[in-house]
């Protein structure tokens, strides 16, 4: 029972469904609106995403070696994802995880064959790439595209996916365009947070990226992290504008008070915060979603 709920739970990481998620739909509404096939489409994206946090696990531990050693010379365990120590434990086995993996992505590829004979074939093309996009993710954390790589995933290739199942020729412009939100929150906002604990050990490694520098060069995460959160805001009024974006949208403003209050205590208990961040985060998604809808 333990093994089953590591390989349906742990391993895929769903806590990060609500950004792709988010994304996905975001894109079917630009490009027509959530009928049956946004929500195959959806099915498709989640498929994808769980195997792309399988495959990180297997990856740091048998490719870059980022989960290997001691508990103090790899990543940090954190609950709400927990896939890095897996292996490292003794839990599940490399070929375990590997072979994980890639049933989640095989089990992708039936519903996204499907949308590709009824809607359009390059959906398939864009679940290919967005598969790609883990191995970059695992390299990246050593040629400073780490952020931008996780952000290409569930940004553009994630929106592209939900457009693309539900028209063969949706406004690709507006879908790009809206991208970066998600990307944005989840890889510039959230990567910070989420590797803060993992940096002592990492950078010992050879990891090179913005996020672990915040903790090495003594820069303030708060102020760091806040900093993005403004970005996405003033990019998000700048889509509503331009009438990229609902007005309706405006409603992820409600996001702003309980982050901005957590981070003021990120440092007193972090661990604890860090849960509540990730919950308040969950708005946004949401919350952009229902507003262009």
């Amino acid at each position: 029972m333990k093994k089953l709920k590591v390989h349906l739970f742990t391993l895929p990481r769903w806590f990060a469904a609500p950004y792709f998620g988010g994304s996905l739909l975001l894109g079917a509404i630009l490009a027509g609106g959530l009928g049956i096939n946004a929500w195959i489409g959806l099915l498709v994206g989640m498929l994808v995403m769980a195997g792309g946090h399988s495959f990180n696990s297997f990856l740091d531990y048998a490719w870059t070696g980022l989960d290997k050693g001691e508990i103090d010379e790899r990543s940090a365990e954190k609950n709400y994802a927990g896939g890095q120590s897996l292996i490292a434990q003794g839990i599940v086995s490399e070929r375990e995880v590997f072979f994980n993996a890639v049933a989640w992505y095989a089990l992708a590829m039936i519903p996204a064959t499907y949308l590709g004979f009824n809607v359009s074939w390059w959906l398939p093309c864009f679940v290919f790439a967005g598969m790609g996009v883990t191995f970059w993710y695992s390299a990246a954390k050593f040629n400073w595209t780490h952020e931008v790589s996780l952000a290409v995933g569930v940004g553009p290739l994630a929106v592209l996916i939900g457009m693309f199942s539900v028209s063969n020729n949706p406004p690709v412009l507006a879908g790009l365009l809206v991208s970066p939100l998600m990307g944005i929150i989840l890889c510039f906002l959230g990567l910070p947070l989420d590797e803060y604990p993992d940096a002592e050990a990492n950078l010992k490694k050879g990891v090179k990226s913005v996020a672990y520098k915040v903790w090495e060069y003594g820069v303030s995460l708060e102020w760091y992290v806040s900093a993005w959160l403004i970005m996405v805001y003033v990019y998000q009024v700048f889509l509503i504008a331009i009438g990229v974006l609902n007005p309706l949208t405006g409603l992820t403003f409600i996001v702003v008070p309980p982050m901005l209050m957590l981070l003021v205590m990120l440092q007193h208990n972090f661990e604890k915060v860090m849960y509540a961040l990730i919950l308040v985060s969950y708005l946004y998604p949401i919350l952009l979603v229902l507003g262009q809808l």
